[in-house]
């Protein structure tokens, strides 16, 4: 029942669409030569001509392809083949945007495209078409025109039709602006008629959905801009007086959906007072509303014009148009008890529906054949120019060649002049960047070592002094406090100096003879007692042993092994927060862990040490056994730790490695050699 009017509306609209942008066409043109025919051929409705024009032009190079593509798609689109119109379209939003013009049919065949869309009921592919041309025409700042307001117009019509209308509404705000800036700042007559049309869509869209209050509030904007409008100078009365009579037919059909009955009858009466209401086009609109108030008589009275109208447009009489026209106007005259009037239309169905399918497969198949005939003229011509351009290729090919074999020797041997100078400065550079971080590394150190050696040096002076002192007498607690000091600050010195024969014991890469036969206990006892990891306040350490490792005997070096165990695990021991640390003392309230794991497999001995401490990066998996190296400065220490656990282990045969893989701190892994099994 709401069928009909819908599409006769439709249809409207996208003529009025279709009329304003073709008034835009002279501002667009490039080659004003070109477009001047086909202008002429527009002027005259020569839809076949403007058609041969946009092929011989585009051949030429006279015409892009996105305007030839636009005028094609125009011309069929008024001959009522709704299919090239659409593959021209969709060819024309496909091509390159180089020139300005480029950009305006991009935006014309874009908005005829969606509205074609919207007419056929293909909402989802309208919407896929129109979202990416608004995102385009943003990014392009070219939304100052009809077809960026259109574009947001047919979206929300085509959200609203699948139930997004929180989606309908956001668009149809945005076209509202889009329509206030273009016509305030234009301020004539094609802004205005192009503004009302898109209101009048909006208008419809909610109507035909059912969105009654919300049609009824669009009418609010729609009869502004009908006064603005009326204001201008030169505009036909006879517009005015149809966008008034719709917006009356418009509040009528809303108010009578929500059940306004009085209010919506008063605005009917209102639109009846106009000439529009007494034209056929006003007429089948009104009956809109007149089928919704179940006021059949009078829409049976207004469907009278129906043959006329369609002879009007040039209606075929398809399966769609019987369906669409006919079929409303014999549900009317049946519900107004006119069955005579309603056989006659009924005989008048029957009639046509057999010729009808007859002219739809004949039309279908004519314009499929047009359009394979089409795609096969663009194949040959994209192969004819795929020719031409291969023999251009060969010949610029050819040209560089000999350009090449003729300096092809003399950049060959610069090249490799160049090749062998880069490496050598290359080369150079590197050796002064490691010489320039030795030489701070060992800066770096020679402070350390020196602020680690007077730091006990000054307590054990102090202490010395106090102790010299002749009238000085001190209790049993006192003298036992300095005593200890300067035990721990005189192992303090003797500790430094035994790293730093560490650090010269490093550098020496000769083998250490392995002559002790030793048990897996013995060499964690040493590194454990040696370390002082098992007496740390600030961690719980424990030891997991393998059954098959604890009955394992090898032989090696047992100072050695022992030594570079303790080192490992007096790395695990400083950099557990707040250990060593000299800021992080803060920085953690939890209680820290490091577990000794003891395993043997394919003939090696593996000993890993897990800690939960500060962690290391895996890109310095590596650069933590450079000599000096330390990752975090507030930690105490020499960074020579690990350089010296790492070459003892390899002096051994065996080796100490990061754990990359492991997460909540760090896992070195000390390997060594399974010589001897016990029997």
């Amino acid at each position: 029942m709401m069928k009909l009017n819908k599409t006769i509306v439709l249809f409207v609209v996208l003529i009025a669409a279709l009329v304003m942008s073709c008034k835009e066409h002279p501002v667009t043109y490039q080659h004003v030569a070109v477009d001047s025919l086909i202008n002429i051929a527009y002027q005259a409705r020569n839809y076949d001509s403007i058609i041969s024009l946009a092929n011989l032009h585009q051949q030429e190079g006279s015409l892009s392809s996105i305007e030839a593509c636009y005028w094609r798609g125009y011309a069929y689109s008024r001959m009522r083949k709704m299919r090239m119109a659409e593959m021209e379209w969709k060819n024309a939003i496909a091509q390159t945007i180089e020139t300005d013009a480029d950009l305006a049919y991009y935006a014309q065949s874009a908005n005829r495209l969606v509205g074609l869309l919207y007419l056929k009921s293909d909402y989802g592919e309208a919407i896929r078409v129109a979202l990416p041309a608004i995102r385009l025409l943003k990014i392009k700042d070219y939304t100052m025109n009809n077809d960026y307001s259109n574009l947001l117009t047919f979206m929300g019509s085509c959200e609203l039709k699948l139930g997004h209308s929180s989606d309908a509404a956001r668009n149809f705000s945005q076209a509202w602006q889009a329509y206030q800036q273009l016509t305030h700042a234009n301020h004539d007559i094609d802004s205005y008629t192009s503004s009302i049309v898109g209101l009048v869509t909006i208008v419809d869209a909610y109507i035909q959905t059912g969105h009654y209050q919300e049609a009824l509030d669009w009418t609010v904007p729609l009869d502004d801009m009908l006064q603005e409008c009326r204001q201008l100078p030169g505009v036909r009365e006879s517009y005015l007086d149809k966008q008034w009579a719709r917006l009356c037919l418009y509040r009528a059909s809303a108010l009578e959906g929500l059940g306004k009955k009085k209010e919506a009858a008063q605005s009917y009466k209102a639109a009846l007072q106009t000439q529009y209401a007494k034209t056929g086009d006003g007429k089948v609109e009104a009956s809109n509303y007149l089928m919704a108030a179940q006021r059949w008589d009078e829409a049976a009275d207004n469907l009278q014009v129906m043959a006329e109208q369609l002879a009007t447009y040039d209606f075929k009489m398809s399966q769609e148009t019987i369906h669409t026209y006919l079929l409303p106007k014999y549900l009317a005259n049946v519900k107004a008890h006119r069955l005579d009037s309603a056989i006659a239309v009924g005989t008048w169905i029957c009639q046509a529906l057999d010729s009808a399918i007859i002219w739809q497969k004949q039309d279908d198949a004519a314009e499929l054949a047009t359009i394979y005939e089409t795609q096969q003229k663009e194949n040959e011509l994209m192969e004819q120019r795929s020719n031409l351009s291969d023999q251009r290729l060969l010949t610029v090919y050819i040209t560089l060649v000999l350009v090449i074999l003729g300096f092809g020797l003399f950049i060959f041997f610069r090249h490799r002049s160049a090749v062998r100078l880069e490496k050598a400065y290359n080369e150079l550079a590197r050796a002064n960047t490691r010489a320039e971080e030795s030489s701070r590394m060992k800066s770096d150190f020679i402070q350390q070592i020196s602020h680690e050696i007077r730091t006990p040096l000054n307590i054990l002076s102090g202490f010395t002094q106090l102790l010299t002192m002749p009238d000085m007498k001190y209790d049993k607690a006192t003298l036992d406090t300095i005593k200890e000091q300067i035990t721990e600050n005189t192992d303090r010195i003797t500790n430094l100096v035994n790293k730093m024969l560490e650090l010269s014991e490093a550098k020496n890469h000769s083998d250490i003879e392995c002559t002790d036969d030793v048990t897996v206990a013995q060499i964690t006892s040493d590194a454990v007692n040696a370390s002082g990891i098992s007496d740390a306040g600030h961690l719980t350490f424990s030891m997991i042993v393998s059954p098959e490792a604890e009955q394992v005997h090898i032989l090696t070096n047992l100072q050695a092994a022992s030594r570079a165990l303790a080192q490992v695990l007096d790395n695990a021991r400083k950099f557990t927060a707040p250990a060593e640390s000299r800021q992080h003392e803060k920085l953690t309230d939890h209680q820290q862990k490091v577990v000794l794991r003891i395993s043997v497999s394919s003939n090696r001995l593996f000993f890993s040490v897990e800690d939960t401490g500060i962690g290391i990066p895996h890109k310095e998996a590596e650069r933590i056994f450079d000599e000096f190296v330390q990752l975090d400065e507030f930690y105490e220490g020499t960074g020579i730790g690990l350089t010296v656990a790492r070459s003892l282990a390899r002096r051994i045969g065996g080796n100490i490695m990061l754990d990359t893989a492991y997460i909540g701190g760090s896992r070195f892994v000390l390997t060594l050699p399974v010589n001897k099994q016990a029997s």
